[in-house]
């Protein structure tokens, strides 16, 4: 991505000025007129409600763990992952050995992790809502959040090395509805976890006002039963790989799962300029693939079967889909487009990652060994693969250590 701070913070005229900390200040203009601030009691009824998505247990577990297929078709490389009773995450090698581990004290667990080249690692921490960097050896170097304005689901790191998180706070927006509700926002990070000048978070229930997608949130009843009716989970910069003027270098795609919706943010007014719903349930982690399609997890909440899709947004069609009948996560779940055409797939509540081709035939597959008092298995939010020469300097050599001392 080729903006700078500068540029950034003289274009988003939306985004919502805060001093240089971890709380966003209260919006400037009309926002400010139809925003109130919630009572303690209201807050923490939206924080409780913003944690039940965030369950341990996941299915039955099955008798094997770890990885049960390894075809040399799969794409080699690390898998990390983060498994939903542990504050961080599990970096483990194609058999399943675990190299390495990121551990935080103080929360209850990660539900979304970002390693970079030299072993440090940000996550995103589900309870308190915290956005964490560790150093290789899990030693805290910056923490971004706090009670009002918190962490959820999704963090990214730009080429720049500027972050991109997705925070949320109780807010009573009253041109929207009259209850309080969570209000989802993207918030823009310098690498040392402070906000880009005086550039803070941007509002996703006001980037729908004023657009051709506004009637998508004022239509009477819009979330009338929801305290959390966007639940965004996703978030990605777009570098103008997808041949759409909508999708052009710099703007921002989001998944909101609550509003069955992804969206795209114009990175110079902060409005959304494209917007797509109807063909998929629940969805999490609409990610650009090199050809510029998108591949989406469809959770098909309501259909008892999942699948993982890739969407062609030119000509709005899907054009491909993994299913199976045994394949389903109501909630959660991933997908990574891998270098070799591969699909590394989350399914979060059966605690299982694995690989298949574009054939759909599965060539990786780990079942997350941790287990529950009951059992059952542990949920695995999020995995990726990263390549076998992602990682440098003294950690790279401090993996190939633990690999020949398995």
């Amino acid at each position: 991505m080729v903006r700078t701070y500068a540029g950034l913070a003289l274009a988003l005229m939306i985004f919502v000025a805060a001093p240089d900390g971890a709380r966003g200040a209260s919006a400037s203009g009309d926002s400010a007129r139809v925003e109130r601030t919630i009572t303690d009691e209201q807050r923490r009824e939206l924080e409780r409600i913003g944690t039940l998505g965030y369950t341990i247990g996941g299915g039955p577990a099955p008798r094997a763990s770890g990885v049960t297929v390894h075809e040399d078709e799969a794409y080699e490389g690390y898998t990390v992952y983060v498994s939903a009773d542990f504050p961080g995450a599990y970096l483990v090698d194609m058999d399943g050995r675990v190299l390495h581990t990121w551990r935080e004290e103080g929360s209850e667990h990660w539900t979304r992790v970002w390693v970079y080249p030299d072993g440090s690692a940000l996550g995103v921490s589900a309870y308190p809502g915290r956005l964490i960097k560790l150093d290789a050896d899990s030693q805290s170097l910056w923490t971004y959040g706090d009670d009002d304005l918190r962490a959820h689901h999704d963090a990214v790191v730009e080429p720049d090395s500027t972050i991109y998180v997705l925070m949320r706070r109780g807010q009573v927006l009253e041109w929207l509805r009259a209850a309080p509700l969570l209000e989802d926002m993207i918030c823009l990070l310098a690498p040392s976890g402070k906000l880009v000048r005086e550039v803070a978070c941007l509002s996703v229930p006001r980037a729908f006002r004023g657009t051709d997608y506004e009637e998508w949130v004022t239509a009477p009843g819009f979330g009338s039963k929801q305290a959390d009716p966007f639940h965004t989970n996703t978030v990605e910069v777009l570098d103008g790989t997808v041949p759409h003027p909508a999708f052009r270098e710099g703007n921002i795609l989001i998944t909101i799962r609550n509003m069955d919706c992804l969206a795209v943010l114009d990175g110079d007014s902060g409005k959304v300029v494209w917007a797509n719903r109807g063909r998929w349930q629940r969805p999490h982690e609409a990610r650009v693939t090199r050809e510029g399609t998108l591949v989406i997890f469809d959770n098909r909440k309501f259909e008892g079967q999942s699948r993982v899709v890739e969407y062609d947004v030119v000509a709005d069609r899907i054009v491909w889909t993994y299913t199976h009948p045994d394949f389903f996560s109501r909630g959660s779940g991933a997908q990574q487009m891998l270098e070799n055409g591969n699909i590394l797939i989350t399914e979060s509540q059966k605690g299982r990652i694995f690989e298949v081709t574009r054939e759909g035939r599965v060539v990786w597959e780990y079942w997350n060994p941790r287990r529950i008092e009951t059992g059952a298995i542990v949920r695995v939010t999020r995995a990726f693969r990263l390549p076998p020469d992602y990682f440098e300097g003294p950690f790279k050599h401090r993996l190939i250590e633990a690999a020949e001392e398995e």
